[in-house]
């Protein structure tokens, strides 16, 4: 993995009572932690677009509104549910080619978890 860190979307543009969970937020900051993993396929975007764009493009793809991406794995996409507003929101998972091919996660720390497992 050569990304060193990524950007959130500023508490501007998310959605009113949405929040990041603390650890991808601290994640964000410092993608070192994951180094030691031999391998992992996932790449955290970053906020170079508008939020509303990003979410239409993505209702386009999956059908489901609301979702606010954090990560991409070819085809795969990562998403917190912009509904979810505990602070420690539930994780999509959809296979962009394939909107019937998709999983949840109960958060982004059992997401991370499943994803470093999977691949390793």
């Amino acid at each position: 993995m050569n990304q060193n860190s990524f950007k959130p979307y500023v508490e501007s543009e998310l959605p009113a009572g949405f929040k990041y969970p603390d650890s991808y937020l601290k994640l964000s900051k410092n993608l070192e932690v994951l180094s030691s993993i031999p391998y992992f396929p996932w790449w955290f975007s970053d906020a170079e677009t508008s939020l509303k764009e990003e979410m239409e493009i993505y209702y386009n793809l999956t059908g489901q509104k609301g979702l606010i991406e954090f990560a991409r794995d070819g085809d795969w996409g990562a998403f917190f549910d912009k509904n979810d507003h505990s602070g420690d929101p539930k994780v999509l998972v959809y296979d962009l080619g394939n909107r019937e091919n998709h999983y949840e996660a109960t958060n982004f720390d059992n997401w991370l978890n499943f994803v470093i497992k999977e691949n390793n």
